[in-house]
């Protein structure tokens, strides 16, 4: 069985919504394919999926805190695309095989046109909630967590459950060789960054979950993190080893030695305390996001207009309020990063400039946030222009500074934003860099140069655009929208070589334009 349309056409939305992650710039291109999507579900629907190799992904350095990092991966949209279409048909079949949600809280299948695949966006609380009322019948618990978790994923355990879960043949074979592709060739690991990945992940533990659960361990998980509650501290102990053991024989994986600990019962529920996400570091921020809440309805993607947010209320988020608000969280001994990120996905939902400033003078205390700043800067609204230009020129200078000239992901995340804002208008001197940059570099400023209306300089690369990489050649083809009509015709039908579906519409939208 192969792919419908009904699940193409949802993959699209929800990859053009939610993009393919949390960690990376918003794919541009798959808008456009979006405006396409009848077409693109026409070279899709009812085939071989061996018609469609997996393309080139992306990899990054991408930091967690001050000194922990992450290898993340952003995967070719095409790919993104077909990814999250089998998933949406074929997801039911891992997520009936799953223990109750009252024992394994994360990602959980049930695909939303709003939210995305999974059920919940309060998992995490709830696990903790959970957490915090077990505690008070057990003297002691156990937190442990498992080690490097999805880099040590095996391949033929994704494929074993891939096929207990009644997925097709072919459906299955996609998926490891698109796995393949992002390990070069080695079976084991799983790529950090994509919404759909985490099902993938989660498949893996339910033979270990139901294991656990057999030996009458009382646990409660959430992806890697594994919470036994015990009667003592002797029981505690052998459920470590318990657990150990049936990670290694399952899927040779194994505890995490410094986040494995057990605790009394006191000392767990304050740490539970500590993990709530809902917890305001003051009443400044409590007041910001109620009114967040008030004009969101509490969903956390939903975007608010500024004209949508009464007049009293937007003066009660003044920039000295936002301003005093992240100098609090950057002030602790042990900085919050993870509640941080938090606190700008809210501030990103209403577009309130009050971060703008402390956020790029302190970027290199908040460097863990500095997706999450970026994406916030792009939803900035009702400054002036004059404001833009101030913020593209301060952009531009963090460009040579040692924090970003040593990371490949913080460039990515600042090219970035000179691809969707008209106003942040330094083309000139990102044409400078061009020719010796990077090759994700040269792909932003191929993007911003469609959003420039750059396209005279965008017609000097003809040429070149046949040896880009396909991450270029899609921004190139995506630029050529601005040519005139005959050029752009000629130069889409005859001189360019597209082989992929998520090209060949892309050049039929171009042309169209």
């Amino acid at each position: 069985m192969c792919l419908n349309e009904d699940s193409i056409l949802w993959a699209i939305d929800f990859v053009l919504n939610h993009s393919d992650g949390d960690l990376f710039p918003k794919i541009l291109e798959v808008d456009a394919i979006s405006q396409k999507a009848d077409l693109f579900v026409k070279l899709i629907a009812g085939k071989d999926l061996s018609l469609f190799p997996a393309g080139s992904c992306r990899r990054f350095i991408v930091p967690k805190d001050e000194v922990s990092y992450r290898q993340a991966t952003q995967l070719d949209p095409q790919d993104s695309i077909i990814l999250s279409a089998l998933m949406y048909q074929y997801g039911q079949g891992i997520e009936n095989r799953r223990l109750p949600t009252t024992k394994v809280f994360s990602y959980r299948f049930n695909p939303d046109a709003r939210l995305g695949l999974y059920a919940s966006q309060n998992a995490w609380n709830d696990f903790w909630q959970a957490a915090y009322v077990k505690s008070h019948s057990s003297n002691f618990i156990v937190y442990c967590d498992i080690a490097d978790f999805y880099n040590q994923i095996n391949h033929h355990v994704v494929e074993n459950q891939l096929i207990a879960s009644n997925f097709p043949n072919q459906a299955k074979k996609w998926i490891i060789e698109l796995l393949k592709s992002t390990t070069a060739g080695v079976s084991r690991g799983l790529p950090v960054g994509s919404h759909a990945i985490h099902l993938l992940a989660e498949c893996t533990m339910i033979p270990i979950d139901n294991c656990l659960s057999s030996k009458g361990i009382n646990f409660i998980r959430f992806a890697d993190d594994i919470m036994i509650f015990c009667d003592s501290k002797s029981s505690a102990k052998q459920a470590v080893y318990s657990i150990a053991t049936t990670l290694d024989q399952q899927q040779k994986l194994m505890l995490q030695r410094h986040k494995t600990k057990i605790y009394n019962s006191q000392e767990f529920q304050n740490l539970c305390s500590s993990m709530l996400e809902d917890r305001p570091i003051s009443d400044d921020e409590d007041l910001v996001l109620n009114i967040v809440r008030k004009y969101s309805g509490g969903n956390p993607y939903a975007t608010v207009s500024y004209n949508s947010i009464s007049s009293e209320d937007w003066q009660l988020l003044s920039d000295d309020i936002i301003e005093k608000i992240i100098k609090e969280y950057i002030q602790q001994n042990e900085v919050d990063y993870i509640r941080l990120r938090w606190f700008y996905r809210r501030l990103t939902q209403i577009g309130h400039p009050g971060a703008i400033d402390i956020s790029l003078d302190e970027i290199e205390n908040l460097s863990p946030c500095f997706s999450n700043i970026c994406t916030y800067l792009a939803s900035v609204q009702s400054i002036e222009k004059e404001k833009w230009i101030q913020i593209g020129e301060k952009l531009l200078d963090l460009l040579n500074s040692d924090i970003v000239k040593g990371n490949e992901y913080f460039r990515l995340s600042i090219f970035s934003l000179f691809t969707k804002n008209e106003y942040i208008n330094h083309f000139s001197k990102l044409v400078i860099q061009y020719t010796s940059s990077e090759p994700f570099v040269r792909r932003e400023i191929l993007l911003a140069a469609k959003q420039n209306l750059a396209f005279d300089w965008l017609r000097e690369y003809k040429e070149s655009s046949q040896t880009m990489d396909s991450w270029q050649r899609m921004a190139y083809i995506y630029g050529s929208s601005g040519f005139p009509k005959d050029e752009k015709t000629y130069f889409l039908n005859e001189r360019c070589s597209l082989e992929r579906p998520f090209e060949q519409i892309l050049a039929k939208w171009a042309k169209s334009v």
